[in-house]
């Protein structure tokens, strides 16, 4: 090797000199070992998720007999039954209308309490405890306890009703009412996930804002109203979107207290499609109709996704 090779040798790193002789450029070791890595979760999402869509979509292009067994390949023939079959429409309007009021609710009482709990105080930090419980049951126990708390003749709200004077009220016998106690059970379980988001999208806001508003004399509403929510808007969408694709395939409360009763006033998406493949074999339909639900989900997802980046671009 000459001076000149030595110079070079010293002073720049082997793969610098591995490119300047001309060897074909590759991963490194550390990128082999991240795809090494990566690659069993990758195949465990594949499973996961490619492959049940990919089964379901193969399903809504089939039929079924009487007894489960597939009898042949009918194309978008499910998929128009569906979209053409008034119940299916029915649902998706219990399921958006549902959603629509469970989840506003959710953000509105989610950021307020987030507004309240975001002091540094012993007391604040043991309500922030209490108030994370109801997200940690199953939806399945909280549905059979408010079910209990519901009954029309030994449940605990009618008994406190009755000790008051008040008549006894049928809370899921009653289309409204009963539609209503929906949303409310779900609000009061997944109110303190939408809280915690928010909370931790608070306390992570720089001061620097908050006290050149004090500093202009800017109320505290005001604050709230053009500092703080501004900043978050990113993260209550994050909030708005994980329930909302929640909230779209409610099944645990609906199957416990109304079975999509009375009539069809709570007969959300994934009931009627339960309800159609499991007792009437109909499996193509409900298969199709669960994805024509996850389109729109996505559909909905994108355009929440994209109003928080238009806002963020505006401002």
């Amino acid at each position: 090797m000459n001076t000149k090779g030595q110079a070079l040798k010293k002073v720049l790193p082997n793969n610098m000199l591995n490119k300047r002789k001309g060897s074909a450029p590759g991963l490194s070791s550390d990128k082999k070992l991240a795809v090494r890595l990566l690659t069993p979760t990758f195949i465990l999402l594949a499973l996961l998720t490619l492959f049940p869509i990919g089964y379901a979509v193969y399903i809504s292009l089939s039929s079924f007999d009487t007894f489960g067994n597939h009898t042949g390949f009918v194309g978008l023939e499910n998929f128009i039954k569906t979209l053409t079959n008034g119940t299916f429409w029915n649902s998706i309007y219990v399921t958006l209308l549902f959603t629509a009021l469970a989840v506003g609710s959710q953000i509105f009482l989610g950021f307020n309490l987030a507004l309240i709990m975001s002091r540094d105080s012993n007391a604040m930090k043991y309500l922030r405890w209490l108030l994370i419980i109801p997200m940690m049951l199953s939806p399945l126990v909280v549905a059979i306890v408010f079910r209990l708390m519901l009954n029309t003749d030994m449940g605990i709200i009618n008994y406190m009703l009755q000790g008051l004077g008040l008549q006894k009220i049928n809370f899921l016998g009653e289309p409204v009412l009963a539609f209503l106690s929906l949303v409310v059970v779900d609000i009061w379980q997944w109110t303190p996930m939408v809280f915690l988001i928010i909370l931790a999208g608070m306390q992570s806001l720089p001061k620097d804002p908050f006290e050149a508003a004090n500093i202009d004399g800017a109320s505290k509403l005001q604050t709230i109203r053009y500092v703080m929510i501004p900043m978050l808007k990113p993260v209550i969408v994050v909030a708005l979107v994980i329930r909302t694709m929640d909230a779209l395939r409610t099944f645990d409360q609906v199957f416990v207290l109304t079975q999509g009763g009375p009539g069809r006033a709570t007969e959300t998406v994934s009931f009627l499609m339960y309800r159609q493949a499991m007792k009437f074999s109909e499996f193509g339909f409900a298969s199709a109709g669960l994805l024509i639900v996850l389109v729109i989900t996505i559909v909905i997802s994108s355009l929440l996704i994209k109003l928080m980046n238009s806002s963020q671009a505006a401002n």
